[in-house]
C-alpha cells in the first residue's frame, strides 16, 4: 500500500502504443483508488516487484509467440514480443504462487490462457467466420488517439456478450449481458487448466472471459481499459480488482 493505495503493478509494453501505453491501463486503475506502476520486463526482477506490488494488471499488446502454445506460426499472425512472453509468462507463475489478482484484458487473457496451458487461435476468422473485428487496427488507432487526448470515444466495432451472473464480472457488472468492444483478432482456444470461461461473445459463443475460481483472477477479451469511459457499469470491475488489491495489501501488512 502506497499512502493508502494498493500498488498496482502493470505488465505492458510500448510497441504500437506510443504515448497511449503510459495513459490507457493506468487512468482507470487510478480513478478506481489504486497506484499503478509499469513493471521492467526483467525475469530476475519479478521475485522484487512482487514483493513491492499488491496486484497485477496483465495489458493489451502483440501477439503472442504461437511457439509458446505448440503451434506454428499462421499466415495471419501478428507481430509478436517474445521478451514480453518470457518476462509475463514467468511473471503469472510467481503471481499465482502467491495468490495476488490478476487482471488481464486482450492480450492479458490469451497470456494467461497460455500460461496455464490453454491455446489461441491465431485469428478469430479461423474460428469464426463473420465475428465483428477491427482489421488493421483502424478504428483501435482512433480511439487510442482519442483515449490520449482525453476526448469522447469514436465509434467503433462492438458485439454482445452474454454474461454468468454469478462469477466476479457479473457481480461487478450486474448484468447477464452487455456490449463490449472488439478490436481482438485472436482469441481462446482450448481453455488452460483451471479457467472458467465466464463471458461469451453472443454471436457466435467464443471465449470472451475467464476467471480462476475462488481466486481474485480475471481476465477479458475487449479492451476494458476504454469500456468505462463507454459504460459506467465496467468501472465496477476496476473497483473490484483495485478493492481486491488493497485486500491484499493489508493482508500483507
Amino acid at each position: 500500500m502506497s499512502r493508502g493505495r494498493p500498488l498496482i503493478g502493470v505488465s505492458a509494453s510500448v510497441h504500437d502504443f506510443g504515448d497511449y501505453g503510459g495513459v490507457g491501463v493506468h487512468r482507470p486503475v487510478l480513478a478506481a483508488g489504486g497506484l499503478p506502476v509499469a513493471l521492467p520486463q526483467l525475469v530476475d526482477a519479478i521475485d522484487p516487484i512482487l514483493d513491492a506490488v499488491d496486484a497485477i494488471v496483465l495489458a493489451p499488446g502483440r501477439d503472442i509467440d504461437p511457439l509458446r502454445y505448440g503451434q506454428e506460426p499462421h499466415s495471419l499472425l501478428a507481430a509478436t514480443e517474445p521478451q514480453r512472453d518470457e518476462f509475463e509468462l514467468a511473471l503469472v507463475d510467481c503471481v499465482l504462487e502467491r495468490g495476488l489478482p490478476i487482471l488481464g484484458m486482450c492480450r492479458g487473457v490469451q497470456l494467461l490462457n497460455v500460461a496455464l496451458g490453454g491455446t489461441l487461435a491465431q485469428d478469430v476468422s479461423l474460428v469464426a467466420a463473420g465475428h465483428p473485428s477491427d482489421p488493421g487496427w483502424a478504428r483501435w488507432k482512433e480511439v487510442e488517439a482519442a483515449s490520449v487526448a482525453g476526448g469522447p470515444v469514436p465509434e467503433h466495432p462492438r458485439h454482445s456478450i452474454d454474461v454468468s451472473p454469478g462469477s466476479i464480472l457479473g457481480q461487478a457488472l450486474g448484468t447477464s449481458s452487455i456490449e463490449v468492444s472488439s478490436f481482438h483478432h485472436q482469441v481462446i482456444d482450448v481453455v488452460g487448466d483451471g479457467l472458467s470461461v465466464v463471458a461469451r461473445s453472443a454471436p457466435d459463443g467464443l471465449p470472451e472471459a475467464v476467471e480462476l475460481p475462488g481466486r481474485p483472477v480475471l481476465a477479458v477479451q475487449w479492451e476494458l481499459q476504454e469500456e468505462w469511459r463507454v459504460d459506467p457499469r465496467f468501472s465496477r470491475v476496476f473497483e473490484w480488482f483495485v478493492n481486491a488489491a488493497a485486500q491484499e495489501g493489508r493482508r500483507a501488512a
